[in-house]
């Protein structure tokens, strides 16, 4: 009977309520932890497209404005249709937004994917310096 008092039930529910705040604050590092560690893969992979198809596109914007010609404005035409996959690339970085990720958690898996596929320090400056 004593527990039914409201007294014993406003401290119990407190209680309760401190307790289900103190463990969602601890698990939501780790939730986000998880969510980076299961789509690295493939985030790291639209990445390394959507980078690449940037560079493409700037590369072949650069080349019609040097040398405007029929196969020039060609090859813009199909870099910008490689771009689509920086489509795809923001819907799957929106979808992690959505489940919790952060845009320093989404830096920090874009700074994996580059690493991953860099030997040195070296292919890492290539990868996003641009060329003519």
């Amino acid at each position: 009977m004593r527990l039914a008092l409201p007294r014993n039930r406003f401290l119990t529910h407190g209680v309760a309520l401190v307790a289900g705040v103190m463990g969602a604050w601890v698990a939501l590092p780790l939730w986000r932890e998880a969510v980076m560690a299961l789509n690295q893969t493939r985030y790291g992979v639209l990445v390394e497209q959507c980078d690449g198809a940037m560079r493409d596109h700037y590369q072949a914007k650069a080349q019609a404005a040097e040398a405007p010609s029929r196969a020039s404005g060609m090859a813009l035409q199909a870099s910008e249709v490689g771009l689509i996959i920086c489509q795809d690339y923001d819907l799957y970085q929106k979808r992690l937004m959505q489940w919790g990720l952060r845009e320093t958690e989404l830096g920090q898996m874009r700074l994996k994917a580059i690493e991953a596929r860099a030997d040195d320090l070296d292919e890492v400056v290539s990868t996003h310096e641009i060329r003519f």
